[in-house]
C-alpha cells in the first residue's frame, strides 16, 4: 500500500468530518501538528499501530476506511 493513497484517504475523511485543515485536526485528535500533516501527505511512514489509533479517533473502522481507493 502507497503511503500516498493513506495520507489522501486520511485528508478525504477529514473533510467529511468537516474540520477544516490538518491543523485543526492535529488538534481534535491528539497530535503533533507535524506529525498529522506527515501523514496526510504521504510523507511519514505510518505504523499499523498508529493508523488504527487515528481510525479510532475518527471514528472509522477499518473496513470502510479501506473500502475507498485500495484494490
Amino acid at each position: 500500500i502507497e503511503l500516498k493513497k493513506l495520507g489522501s484517504r486520511i485528508r478525504s475523511i477529514r473533510k467529511e468530518l468537516g474540520i477544516k485543515t490538518a491543523e485543526e485536526a492535529a488538534h481534535q485528535f491528539g497530535l503533533q501538528r507535524s506529525q498529522y500533516s506527515k501523514y496526510e501527505s504521504g510523507s511519514g511512514n505510518m505504523t499499523y499501530l498508529s493508523l488504527v489509533t487515528l481510525l479510532q479517533k475518527m471514528g472509522v473502522s477499518l473496513k470502510d476506511f479501506f473500502s475507498e481507493g485500495f484494490d
